[in-house]
């Protein structure tokens, strides 16, 4: 856990979209066995996909209208969904803030993603540009890397500010529930999904509810993973993580686990069904985008056991991610007659507000990251001093023992019945002859001197000389 430098984290990528699938005044017009009508059908009920006999209908058989072209000309747009946009207490225009974006869930709005330049490779499609000031430069942000060294004076994905509600994001949401013709769950509101600005995850599965009537807030603990470059010579099933560049994906630019697993997912209903649902990735030039008339297959698709396991299993996680853990909390919004601090609110009547609206706040709840290093559990190093540590403990070693483990194992053995007699040094043990009492400094008598016959005759003047003290037989160095 350490310090936020509140540059290097960028606020949480946020995904709102209202549980409506279709504004009624939109759809009320369509009549029972037209394709629109069916399309209507599929997207309001889960029940549908189990009934064979709708399945084989003409309106299904022969319907080639695309889900999302129908989903973006009949859902609430974010200009009516976002009624006003607060960010670190400055109000903003809630258009540079959001774009909309296509999910499993709907039309949705999103705030602080990725630019799809730095997201996605080769071709991508929008439905909608920011609406932004000529200042306001994208910038490619990435876990590992951060944000670049040089940065504009103003950018997205947008940094942390600080902590409190104050120095976060508040909204004013409206969900319109007169103009709801169908829910995709079973209750009216908003669901939000926070995320690193490099991942694009799946709605129905990450998505939070947020109730109408309330006001909400997102208390947020932002956790980061990160990892030695030592562990990239570990092998990735032992190590259990990717790093960003080990792993190219076809549609993505950045790896994660989630965008792993959305290619896999493109890939088996290819395989199944011969093209791709309009949320997944587009994975290959080839491929087409699903109509109404194959969706039968893919529901039914997603219903085999074990669907994704064999591609599923080489998505592992990333060596570096960013996660934000939101701890959630709501309090009715105001019914009876006191003041409230925010005029917009006072200007809709009070029952319009319990029933439409919805305030949520988005804030960091302390300056801290809880940080997480994946490294080595024991390096070169490590190994080295804990193996000496350990052998010095018990058995009194040191590399001086090395030292005298090679000599008495291997070079005296070599020396000693190797080596031809003419290159062995004999000894030969000289005596030291009484000292002359005049010497007081003399050594003692008892002080010998180990030399060899060669060194003796050089010092004595010859060979003859050196037979004078000699080699006592048995003698021991």
């Amino acid at each position: 856990m350490f310090d936020i430098k509140w540059i290097t984290i960028p606020l949480p990528a946020l995904t709102l979209c209202n549980m409506n699938q279709a504004m009624y005044s939109k759809v009320a017009n369509y009549t029972r066995g037209s394709k629109e009508y069916a399309t209507l059908q599929y997207l309001c009920y889960s029940e549908i996909i189990h009934n064979r006999e709708m399945e084989k209908s003409p309106e299904f058989q022969n319907n080639d209208i695309k889900p999302a072209d129908f989903i973006v000309k009949h859902s609430q747009p974010c200009s009516r969904m976002i009624v006003a946009c607060q960010l670190s207490s400055v109000d903003m225009d809630c258009s540079e803030l959001f774009r909309e974006v296509l999910t499993e869930e709907g039309l949705c709005c999103s705030f602080n993603g990725l630019h799809p330049k730095f997201l996605y490779k080769g071709n991508y499609y929008t439905l909608s540009k920011l609406v932004q000031s000529p200042d306001m430069v994208p910038i490619d942000w990435n876990p590992e890397k951060g944000y670049p060294a040089n940065l504009p004076p103003k950018y997205y994905p947008r940094p942390a500010y600080g902590t409190g509600i104050a120095m976060g994001l508040s909204l004013i949401l409206n969900a319109e529930v007169d103009e709801y013709y169908c829910s995709s769950s079973s209750s009216a509101g908003f669901k939000i999904n926070l995320a690193s600005p490099v991942v694009r995850s799946l709605m129905k599965e990450d998505g939070i509810i947020v109730p109408l009537g309330a006001e909400t807030s997102f208390r947020i603990d932002a956790q980061i993973t990160e990892s030695s470059p030592a562990i990239r010579s570990i092998n990735r099933r032992r190590r259990q993580c990717v790093f960003l560049d080990e792993e190219p994906l076809v549609f993505y630019r950045y790896y994660t686990k989630t965008h792993c697993e959305n290619e896999c997912l493109s890939i088996y209903f290819i395989d199944k069904c011969g093209c791709i649902p309009f949320y997944l990735p587009i994975i290959s030039p080839n491929a087409t985008i699903c109509n109404m008339s194959r969706h039968f297959c893919i529901e039914h698709a997603k219903l085999a056991h074990n669907p994704f396991g064999r591609c599923m299993s080489r998505c592992q996680t990333s060596c570096f991610e960013l996660r934000f853990l939101p701890h959630t909390f709501s309090s009715p919004l105001a019914v009876h007659n006191y003041t409230v601090k925010s005029n917009l609110l006072t200007a809709w009547p009070k029952e319009e507000v319990q029933r439409n609206i919805a305030v949520v706040h988005f804030y960091f709840r302390e300056s801290v990251i809880h940080s997480e290093l994946k490294n080595v559990y024991i390096g070169f190093t490590e190994f080295l001093s804990n193996s000496g540590g350990i052998l010095g403990l018990f058995m009194g070693f040191s590399f001086i023992s090395v030292a005298e483990i090679v000599y008495f194992l291997l070079l005296r053995p070599i020396s000693k019945f190797l080596l031809p007699k003419r290159y062995r040094k004999s000894p030969l043990l000289i005596q030291v002859r009484p000292a002359p009492k005049k010497y007081k400094h003399w050594l003692p008598d008892e002080i010998c001197r180990v030399g060899t016959k060669s060194y003796y005759a050089k010092r004595e003047g010859g060979r003859k000389e050196s037979n004078r003290y000699p080699l006592k037989k048995n003698s021991v160095l």
